[in-house]
This record gives structure tokens, sequence and C-alpha cells, in this order.
């Protein structure tokens, strides 16, 4: 079952992954990047043909145009060149032949961009020399017209003249007749020199050597030129061009080809899609007909578990009802099993307290007619028909009975017996008091509870099981108000308590122990008794679990102590090993956020652990 819903969802996840790559393939041809290295491509060409330009006009003329513009240029190309090699719009990488040809195109421009550098660095230093060759010329001019014999000064001073002006055009505009002009030139001041001194022949001789000094330096300028424009920059550039255009149509052609692909994988998934369209059309059309007969069996069916559903609710309300009742039973069965204990703790000051009254009683007696005495004493004095002897015989009886009853010291036995009395009646009302708190329902009611106080009445309660053999030390800590139930948490001491008095043989030891944590409460309460197996100690939350012999105990002590105490949201922990007595620690919060009067007895957590 599970294969045959798994398949549908590969066969899906696979339909939707082919379609993907289709379309990624149909859009793997970037169309903008294409025209950008282009135009990359262009950009270098124009830069090319514009430095060839610059490059040959100096060699019409040495200030055509500034070494600076021609560096701007090449600065501007190296750029480019960059680009289309190293950046994001790169040849480099696509395919084996453009690589191979773009390689020869940069080693070539490289090799001219060394040849332009050359050039500069030749052009700005022959410049310099032409410079200082034209300065050596006009005073070997003035030497050799010196020289000169008088009658042919003239003309070599006009020789002269032309051989300067040649020199000069030559390093500034040449043309290609200025070498052979300065040549012939020179050539006929020579065959002059023959009828000329020595000093003539030595100056013409020194002339002779600036002069294709300068036009030496300005032939090779004018190689290194031809050079330069010679790199085959530009039909390398075109092939590049060329190659990336091939690779771009070849790219091209894939992408078409995997459209058509996409046209025809789309027309197939529509034939698909239709085809499940009419499968779903036909299941809803079965789906249909099942929720019809479904509809008519869930209207009987509604009508039972409505039905059902109040039979469990009135079972759940006298489910709580008997459990509220066996809460409240257990508390009753408790205190009735202390019953003659508190009937003799209220005997005792109840005993005492009769016996007064019945001496108050008998001494009220005696003040009766020790009055009555003397109010007979006084009708007689006052009396005007009584003889002297009926008044005397009047006042000796009421001396008599006043000697008698003393009525200084009796008035002060009265208050002390009326004192002692009362002290009784406060004791009987607080045991009263105690009980009439224990024994009530009020488990919804949330009071503000002085957790040390409570302990206290609890253990009044269970006085008479603890007194004489059992002592309790006390630790109390200073506790604040917690928010609770009185009467449950009263309920909780009370049955440990009493379990720990029962635990313990002969004469024994409780410490009660109080402290404050973060966020509430702790009480310890540990006995020095008989303690209990890991068996008994992983059971004794259990509803009905008990060790006690059969109609000694209910079992249900602890399990509503752990009930109140998990509604209370606190916790109880217990700790006992055998012959080495039990502690039970119990954590309980400040503030309480909800207690459920209605929750079911819990199932006993791992606190006993």
């Amino acid at each position: 079952m599970k294969l045959r819903q798994l398949l549908p969802a590969v066969a899906a996840g696979i339909a939707i992954g082919v379609l993907a790559f289709l379309l990624k393939m149909t859009q793997s041809v970037d169309a903008d990047l294409h025209r950008t290295r282009l135009a990359d491509l262009r950009a270098i060409d124009n830069l090319d043909i514009e430095l060839n330009r610059m490059f040959t006009q100096t060699r019409a003329s040495s200030l055509a145009n500034s070494a600076a513009d021609r560096t701007k240029i090449t600065q501007q190309l190296g750029t480019d060149l960059d680009a289309i090699d190293k950046g994001p719009h790169a040849l480099r990488g696509l395919t084996p032949d453009l690589d191979k040809k773009l390689d020869t195109f940069l080693d070539t421009i490289e090799a001219k961009f060394e040849l332009g550098f050359d050039f500069e660095a030749r052009n700005t230093l022959l410049n310099q020399r032409l410079v200082n060759n034209l300065d050596a010329v006009q005073g070997l001019s003035d030497a050799l017209v010196a020289a000169t014999a008088p009658a042919q000064q003239a003309q070599v001073r006009d020789t002269l003249t032309q051989i300067k002006t040649e020199l000069l055009s030559n390093g500034v505009t040449p043309t290609p007749t200025n070498a052979q002009t300065v040549r012939d030139l020179l050539d006929g001041l020579t065959r002059l020199g023959d009828s000329q001194s020595q000093a003539y022949k030595d100056a013409l001789q020194s002339l002779s050597g600036v002069g294709e000094e300068i036009l030496t330096d300005k032939a090779d300028l004018v190689d290194k030129l031809k050079d330069f424009i010679g790199r085959p920059t530009g039909p390398q550039l075109q092939a590049v061009e060329q190659a990336y255009t091939a690779w771009y149509q070849g790219q091209v052609a894939v992408a078409n080809q995997y459209r058509v692909l996409l046209a025809a994988y789309a027309a197939v998934l529509l034939l698909v899609l239709a085809w499940l369209g009419l499968r779903l059309r036909r299941s809803y059309g079965e789906l249909d007909k099942a929720n019809a007969e479904l509809s008519h069996a869930n209207e009987h069916l509604e009508e039972q578990v409505e039905a059902r559903t109040r039979d469990l609710s009135t079972a759940l309300k006298d489910l709580r009802a008997s459990q509220t009742q066996l809460i409240q039973s257990e508390k009753m069965a408790s205190l009735g099993q202390m019953v003659a204990g508190v009937a003799h703790e209220i005997n005792t000051p109840l005993g005492y307290a009769r016996s007064n009254a019945e001496i108050v009683r008998k001494t009220l007696a005696d003040i009766r007619d020790l009055c009555s005495a003397q109010d007979r004493a006084l009708n007689l004095l006052t009396s005007e028909n009584a003889s002297d002897e009926e008044v005397a015989a009047a006042l000796g009886e009421a001396d008599e009975r006043r000697q008698s009853v003393n009525p200084g010291e009796v008035m002060g036995d009265l208050d002390g017996l009326l004192q002692d009395t009362d002290h009784g009646l406060v004791q009987i009302a607080d045991l009263v008091s105690t009980l009439k708190d224990f024994s009530r329902v009020d488990r919804s009611r949330t009071d503000l509870f002085k957790v040390n106080d409570g302990i206290e009445s609890a253990l009044k309660i269970a006085h008479n099981q603890l007194k004489h053999r059992v002592e309790v030390v006390r630790e109390f800590g200073e506790l604040p108000e917690i928010e609770c139930s009185p009467s449950q948490i009263n309920q909780v001491f009370l049955n440990l308590f009493t379990n720990a008095a029962q635990a313990i043989e002969g004469e024994g030891q409780v410490f009660i122990r109080t402290a404050t944590e973060s966020a509430g409460v702790a009480i310890r309460i540990r006995d020095t008794g008989c303690g209990m197996s890991e068996d008994v100690r992983n059971h004794i939350f259990e509803p009905f679990f008990t060790t006690k012999p059969v109609g000694k105990g209910t079992g249900l002590g602890l399990s509503i102590v752990y009930r109140i105490i998990e509604e209370h949201g606190g916790r109880i922990e217990v700790h006992s090993a055998p012959g080495a007595g039990s502690e039970f620690v119990i954590h309980l919060p400040l503030r309480q956020k909800h207690i459920s009067d209605n929750s079911a007895v819990p199932t006993p957590a791992t606190a006993a652990a």
C-alpha cells in the first residue's frame, strides 16, 4: 500500500524535474551577455585602430599628438583586454579553439604594447638629440663659413642654410627626399673643399657626421613605427570574434533544440493531465456515491453516538460524585479512627470543668444561705415589732454563716475555678474547630494558608496517637502564605502524621522541617519507623494499595495525598528503606493556576522512585 502511494509522488517529482531541466536549458543563452561581449570586442578594435592612427601621425610629424593621449588610449585598451580575459564578460574557457586564438591575440597585442613603450622612450630621446644636434650644426656651420675662402663664403652659407632646413624638416615632418637632399648638399660642399684649407675640411667632416646621425636616428624611429603598425592585431581580433560567434551560434542551436523538446514534453504532459482529469472525474463520481451512502449511515450513527455520549456523560458525573464521596469518606474514616483519642482529649478538660462547676454550685449554695441569713437579720433590724432577742439571734446566725463561708477566700477560689474552666472550654473549642475544619468539603475553595499553622492543627488531631511515645521535632522556617485549599492540605498532613505514628513501633521521633524554595515552599516529614521496601515504595500512591491487615486501612490515604498535591500544582517525593524510616517531601507553589475539582484520581507518577 505504501509503495502504491509512493510511486505517484516519485513520478510527479521526476516529471517536474524534467520540466525544470528543459526550461533551464532553453534559457541557457544570455543575449544581454552576448551583446556585451561583442561590444567589448568592438571597443578593443576601435581603440587598436585609434592607437595605430596616433602612432602613424607621429611618422608624419613628431608633434602631431602628445604621448599622454597615446598612453590614455593604451590604458583603456588594457582595461578592455582584461574584461574579455578575466572579467564577468570573459571569453576565456568557452572553447579550446577560442582560448587558443585569444592567447595568440593577447600575445600579439602585448608585444605591440612593448613596441609602443619602446617607441615612446626612443622618440623622447631622439627629439632631445635632435635639438642638441641642430645646435651643433649651427656651430659647425659658423666654423665652416669662417674657414671658407672669401670668394666662396656666400655659396657655402646658402648651402648650409638648405642643409639646416632639410635636417629640421626631417626631424619634425620628414619627407622621402629629406635624407637624399642633405647628402647631395654635403657632397657639393665636399667637392668645394678640394681647394679649401684643412680647417674647412675638418669642420665639414664634423658637420657630415652630425647630419648623418640625425638622419639615422629618424630612420630607426620610422622602422620601429612600421614594426608597431605591422602587428596583425586586427585580423587576430577578428578571428577571436569569429570563434566566439561560432560558439554562441552553437549555444543558440542547442537552446532551440531544447525548446522543441520542451514543446513536445509539454504536449505529452497535457495529454497525461487530461487522462488524469478523466480518471479523477470518474473517481469523484464514485466518491460522491460512497459519500451519499456514508451520510445515510452517519445519520443513524450520530444518533447512536449521541445516546452513547449521554450515557458516558452520566457515568462520568457519577464517577466524579463517587470520587468526591470517596475522598470525603476516607477523610471521615481517618477522623473516625481518631475519635477515641480526640474524645479523650476533650474529656480531660471537660472532666475538670465539670468538677469545678460542682464546687462552684456547692459554694454558691453556702453563699445563698449566708445571703438569706443576712437578709433576715436586716429585716428584723428595720422592723419595729421585732424583739431584741430575735434580732440578736438573727445576727448571730448571719455571723456564724459568714465565718463558715469566709467570702473573701471563696471569691478568689471561684475566680480561679472559673478561669480553669474557661481554659478547658477553650481547649475543647479548639479541638472542635479543628475537627470541623478537617471534616468540611471545601475542595474548590482557595484561600491564603499558613503552612506552619496547618501542621500544628494536624498535630493536634493526631496528638493522641503521638503522645507519650513519639517525639515531634519541629524545624519551622519563615514561610510566606501560600494559596491553596486549607482543608485538603490539612488532610495531607494528617494522613502523613497518622502513617508516621503507625510506622513507629514503640518509641520514636517524627522530624518536621519547612523551608522556602525558589517558587514555593517545601515540607519534609521524616519518621524513625520501620521503613519500606522498594516494591512497596513503588506502589504506595496507587489507590487501594495497603500493607495493613484487612479491615485496618482503606488503601486510599496516600493515593488521595498524591492527588491533592498534584492538583495544587506541586509534587511529592518519598525516600525510604527497610529499617531506616521514611521521609516524605512535599513541594507546593506559592500561587495556584487552577485547582480542578472534577479531575479523576491520577495515576501515581514516579514520585515514589
